[in-house]
């Protein structure tokens, strides 16, 4: 569950992309969001990805241990395994075996099963997750991932036009004309600039 005191960017419009979004700049400098392993799960609590009594457990098992710091590691090259997948041109992307070899091995993660339960007068589907090594926090991430690069349309994966800007957004706008990864964080900044540039050329 996102909560307002969040640290993390909830503005990609798609989990995969919030999670290439936990690494950002800030004034020309990059910030790691995921400087731990508390931090990577409580980023996936809040991204639906775990419930808190197994992230509870997870955090009494492993932090400060061997195992989370991999599991740590690891997430941070699927988030790197990510980006170069989305930075590069999309006909060259089939090409990057190795940022896919990165995905299909926390795609390979098992961590439970998954169930039908009643919701209402239909359906839904239920994930359990069962977390025996660290690491398996990454696989629903690895899903979001295949699911971002397989089925949403390539063209709406945008990242923002502030060019001093990383963050990324799939763009559901009902033109598709967004622009900015937010207007509070770019968007009216970039606008005061155009605006001050217009004035001091005109």
């Amino acid at each position: 569950m996102v909560t307002t005191t969040s640290p993390f960017l909830w503005l990609g419009n798609h989990r995969a992309l919030d999670f290439l979004n936990t690494e950002h700049l800030h004034r020309g400098d990059r910030v790691d969001l995921l400087p731990d392993l508390r931090a990577l799960v409580a980023w996936s609590e809040e991204a639906g990805f775990l419930e808190g009594a197994t992230a509870g457990c997870v955090l009494d098992r492993w932090e400060g241990s061997r195992e989370g710091e991999s599991a740590l590691d690891r997430a941070r090259q699927l988030r790197s395994a990510l980006r170069a997948l989305l930075e590069r041109p999309r006909a060259q992307r089939a090409h990057c075996q190795g940022a896919v070899d990165v995905i299909n091995r926390a795609l390979r993660l098992d961590t439970g099963y998954t169930e039908i339960v009643r919701a209402g007068s239909g359906f839904t589907r239920r994930a359990h997750v069962q977390i025996d090594a660290p690491d398996q926090l990454l696989r629903p991430v690895a899903e979001a991932a295949a699911n971002l690069l397989c089925d949403v349309d390539p063209e709406l994966v945008k990242r923002c036009a502030n060019p001093d800007c990383v963050l990324y957004f799939h763009d559901g706008s009902r033109n598709h004309a967004r622009r900015w990864c937010s207007m509070d964080l770019c968007g009216n900044r970039m606008k005061v600039a155009a605006h001050y540039l217009r004035n001091r050329n005109g």
